[in-house]
């Protein structure tokens, strides 16, 4: 069991969504918080609520906030070394940076697939190439990467999200066999849809057997998923499937070899799909 109080937590994404509401659960249990993103603006308005919102708490939250594309390696290399100088070696990384689209594979252009990829993969694969040589100097430390049920069940409409998120998945199981003898932890957090400005934005192309399927899985409020993911960090597990729905569904999936998620899948891709 980890203790937080007292621990540094870097967090990318950390101005929205699950990042946000990560950086404030973890700023209530008295972490102290880095948080990364692209847009100063939205980073002053997360620094802000997490102070406001954890102003009953017995001590002023430390929150700080630097601007980063996570797909800018140099970048990365270079901030991520300033900011271990200034604030010190994490404890924690949580990789919640991330973007997608859901579409038919034929309407996703070279470009799209390629931006998606660089955040989503290698904006992942830059923090962690950044912050595991102090990590390792340090000799502890705890890595989370932000994937999805869409990286363990394949889906219609996700030929983009799903390919970015399995890779996740397989660079996390990597990563954790690797890292276990540095007494690294490294958790995989896999959730279902949560709702973020994410959820408005790829509906706007979403196909509709898309949305019918992921149905299936739940919807959880951002909350529910910082508090699944403060949780995986605490009990130093690997894989993080949060929401009863979400659990099932890839219990399922896993002992029939795909065979329970596939089959009903495409009978609601018969009926909902009229293209």
């Amino acid at each position: 069991m980890t203790t937080l109080p007292g621990k540094l937590a870097f967090i990318t994404g950390g101005s929205s969504g699950i990042g946000l509401a990560t950086a404030t659960q973890l700023a209530r249990k008295g972490c102290r918080l880095v948080l990364f993103a692209r847009k100063q603006e939205g980073l002053d308005a997360a620094c802000e609520s997490i102070r406001q919102q954890s102003a009953s708490s017995d001590s002023k939250p430390s929150v700080a906030a630097i601007t980063l594309d996570v797909a800018d390696n140099d970048a990365v290399q270079s901030v991520i070394s300033h900011a271990v100088a200034t604030y010190g070696t994490p404890d924690i990384l949580i990789n919640c940076a991330g973007v997608g689209t859901a579409d038919y594979f034929e309407n996703i252009s070279y470009e799209s697939f390629d931006h998606v990829m660089k955040i989503n993969v290698y904006g992942t694969r830059n923090m962690v190439s950044a912050v595991l040589p102090f990590m390792k100097q340090a000799g502890y430390g705890h890595i989370v990467n932000v994937a999805s049920v869409a990286g363990l069940i394949g889906m219609f409409g996700y030929t983009l999200y799903s390919c970015t998120k399995y890779a996740l998945v397989g660079f996390s199981e990597c990563l954790r066999a690797e890292l276990k003898r540095h007494h690294i932890q490294v958790t995989l957090f896999c959730p279902p849809e949560v709702d973020t400005p994410f959820v408005t934005e790829e509906a706007r192309t979403l196909p509709p057997p898309s949305r019918a399927i992921k149905r299936l899985a739940g919807l959880l409020t951002p909350e529910q998923a910082a508090k699944s993911v403060v949780t995986g960090i605490r009990r130093n597990r690997f894989l993080v499937a949060p929401g009863a729905a979400a659990k099932w569904l890839v219990f399922w999936h896993r002992i029939s070899n795909g065979r329970l998620t596939r089959t009903p899948s495409d009978w609601i891709v018969a009926l909902t799909d009229r293209r």
